[in-house]
């Protein structure tokens, strides 16, 4: 049983690397905070992403923050905004002259923003360390009766700056009845993206697949193209994407084949990152063959992540591959699976 391949030890190193490698030494604590109860926190402001405001305080360290309870922010530091349309600013955060509103006052201004219109804000002097989020899921299951075992791991790794945003992810289940091996999938991805403009990004993807119920020995795909942002807000992220794709692929038995295809589809995340956590991330994906016309590809994943303990959730996966003409006559069309799991996450 080639369980070995399932969990990559390297890529346990890279996350145990990122997540505890020192970084420079924290500035003084300079920002200050209103919040809507009149608390006054003199602190040291790291990031607001998904709702959520990370700040670092002398006695309590890290603390996370609801967005929605800030009354004022103020902070010497020149920082990246970006609000619910995609728009971005530069500059030092002050206060406005309405009350739940900063002005950014820098190299790209704003004047009187409104707090709950901005759903990231980012440090340019941020360590590059800080910079990386990751996730690692593990599952495992036995059945007696039929002498059933299988094993589930995906992990990712990715890379933020206020434009660019790069990701490195792997997901594989192997699965064996009776000691012999029926299930084998693996999936690798390099994923690459560029903010535009406004809601506009530009991405790239490099990725490599197998899978032993599809009788598909392995596919290599290249994409590239635009993205557009639907909805981004404190609470979703909703994305289409459209892009040419070329796939060199080789099922069992058949020589490897060349193919131009296209690339359309919809990714959604919808989380919660205040008691209890939780995110929701999603996405579906047609690809209409252009080398061998009717032959349309789909892929479609789903992931609910519900946090148990600090940075510990419990998942729920599904996914669903499926090819209406796989080159192989013998080849099923359509192989989906069902997972649940625990999963551990830093930045994220």
């Amino acid at each position: 049983m080639h369980t070995r391949r399932l969990i990559p030890g390297w890529f346990f190193v890279l996350l145990a690397v990122i997540s505890v490698t020192p970084t420079a030494s924290a500035r003084p604590k300079t920002d200050v905070l209103i919040l809507k109860n009149g608390d006054r926190v003199t602190c040291e402001i790291k990031y607001l992403a998904r709702g959520m405001l990370t700040v670092n305080t002398d006695s309590m360290s890290n603390v996370e923050i609801k967005w929605q309870d800030v009354e004022s922010i103020t902070s010497p530091l020149i920082f990246t905004v970006q609000d619910y349309q995609g728009r971005r600013y530069v500059g030092s955060l002050q206060p406005a002259a309405d009350a739940r509103h900063v002005n950014v006052t820098g190299s790209r201004p704003a004047s009187n923003l409104e707090l709950l219109s901005i759903v990231e804000i980012q440090t340019l002097e941020e360590s590059r360390w800080k910079r990386f989020s990751g996730a690692a899921d593990l599952s495992y299951s036995y059945t007696k009766a039929s002498n059933r075992t299988q094993f589930n791991f995906s992990g990712d790794v990715a890379y933020k700056t206020d434009r660019y945003t790069s990701q490195f992810s792997y997901s594989a289940t192997i699965g064996t009845s009776n000691g012999e091996q029926d299930v084998d999938r693996n999936v690798l991805t390099l994923y690459g993206s560029r903010y535009i403009s406004r809601k506009w990004i530009a991405f790239t993807q490099a990725s490599y697949d197998q899978n032993l119920e599809l009788q598909l020995d392995r596919r290599l795909s290249f994409l590239g193209g635009p993205g557009y942002r639907i909805t981004q807000s404190n609470r979703a992220l909703v994305t289409a994407m459209g892009a040419a794709a070329f796939t060199n692929e080789r099922y069992s038995g058949q020589d490897a084949t060349k193919n131009a295809e296209g690339y359309f589809g919809i990714s959604s995340q919808f989380f919660k990152l205040y008691s209890p956590k939780y995110d929701i991330v999603s996405s579906l994906v047609f690809m209409p063959n252009f080398s061998t016309w009717g032959r349309i590809r789909a892929e479609f994943n789903t992931k609910l992540r519900i946090e148990i303990l600090k940075d510990f959730f419990v998942t729920f996966t599904f996914y669903d591959s499926y090819d209406s003409r796989p080159p192989s006559e013998t080849a099923t069309k359509n192989d989906y699976g069902f997972t649940t799991g625990l999963s551990w996450s830093f930045r994220k």
